[in-house]
């Protein structure tokens, strides 16, 4: 079994990233206010803050295109859905501001939205996610 724990901080960092991304969705406050709130309450916590804000921002400022590009994509029709819920699209959010600013493999990408899906998503949101980044991201970049 291979040790993970060198890469710790960049899963916590994807943890924080979807709490985040989940009050960012709900527009009460700025993106700014929020970076700041979450890099302040989880000093304690091992996270790679330069990834954190390096995604955040990016994920804020390219948020409407994101957006689009999942909804035109997603397996809605596959898993008989009309649309996703919020934690579900920031987890696909998330993903593709990783694919597209860091240089993270595809499968690892597929492999943490998944994870993040079951522990933050519905029931079975994590099948929805790992069908529908496949498809988005064999065409993304």
């Amino acid at each position: 079994m291979k040790n993970l724990s060198k890469f710790k901080d960049k899963v916590n960092a994807r943890n924080l990233l979807v709490q985040a991304m989940y009050e960012f969705s709900f527009g009460h406050n700025s993106p700014q206010e929020i970076e700041k709130s979450f890099i302040k309450n989880f000093t304690k916590t091992k996270v790679d803050y330069i990834f954190f804000k390096n995604i955040f921002r990016y994920l804020t400022k390219s948020y409407a295109q994101l957006k689009e590009n999942i909804y035109e994509s997603a397996e809605f029709e596959l898993f008989g859905i009309k649309t996703i819920e919020i934690m579900e699209e920031n987890i696909m959010l998330i993903a593709l501001a990783e694919s597209k600013f860091e240089e993270t493999p595809k499968t690892i990408i597929i492999d943490e939205s998944v994870r993040l899906a079951k522990k933050f998503g519905g029931d079975n949101s994590y099948k929805f996610v790992n069908a529908s980044l496949e498809k988005i991201l064999e065409s993304y970049k």
